[in-house]
């Protein structure tokens, strides 16, 4: 599988001060996330690896799709955008080029440091959503930052963004980093929460990480359907598997 993804990089690489070393690696702890999710420094070694290992922004943008958020954005003239935990990911700055304002926010600063300094293309905006889709006016701030910290990147947001990032504490504080995402978040906004269950096998239902949060928090949870979003905060809940 490790070879799959290597090529699937490779199709997408475009930075050219991000070489990546293609080794034969035989360890493969540094797959793993760090253990304590508020250690800075075990980030920037994971994001580190990963790149050398050659597995960039590619990879951990394969699952994300923005055209329906873009679409109901749009709609509901929505603009400004929280993206927490956002890690290499270049989807921040696909939404500043959709014209949104975006705010991208990470612990590592060598995770905001490779986002930056990775080449986005024409093809990679194309990934999270239809060529006509851009528009001018957008921006995108990195920031480096506690995401519990509810003082960085205060907002209130239209829409926040967290991918993967919340189920990093699922075991101990998930409860807390969804609060403190909920502080930064307006009062008619959309929280999107995308949790990926990596061992989901069928018949099994994928699992939602962060769903009975919301429940028990009796938000309104609203996947872009037909009509107007309900007019309270919603949560958009997005399950990957494989």
């Amino acid at each position: 599988m490790l070879s799959r993804l290597k090529k699937l990089f490779n199709r997408g690489e475009r930075s050219t001060e991000l070489k990546p070393l293609l080794d034969d690696d035989t360890d493969l702890d540094w797959l793993d996330a760090p253990t304590d999710p508020l250690d800075a420094s075990a980030w920037d070694r994971y994001w580190t690896e990963h790149v050398r290992h050659g597995l960039g922004p590619p990879i951990f943008d394969m699952f994300c799709d923005d055209r329906e958020l873009f679409r109901v954005m749009n709609n509901e003239g929505m603009r400004s955008i929280l993206c927490a935990g956002s890690g290499i990911s270049q989807e921040p700055r696909a939404l500043a080029q959709a014209g949104f304002d975006v705010v991208a926010l990470d612990i590592s600063p060598k995770a905001l440091e490779i986002a930056q300094g990775f080449e986005f293309s024409t093809e990679g905006f194309e990934h999270f959503c239809e060529p006509e889709m851009g528009r001018a006016g957008g921006h995108v701030d990195f920031v480096v930052g506690d995401i519990l910290d509810s003082t960085v990147c205060p907002g209130p947001f239209d829409v926040i963004i967290e991918r993967r990032t919340a189920q990093i504490y699922f075991n101990s504080d998930i409860g807390r980093v969804l609060g403190a995402l909920a502080i930064r978040l307006g009062q008619h906004g959309i929280l999107l929460s995308h949790c990926h269950d990596g061992a989901w096998k069928p018949p099994a239902e994928p699992r939602h990480f962060t769903k009975s949060w919301f429940q028990q928090n009796r938000w309104a949870i609203w996947n872009g359907g037909p009509g107007r979003k309900p007019s309270c905060r919603a949560a958009w809940l997005f399950t990957s598997t494989g």
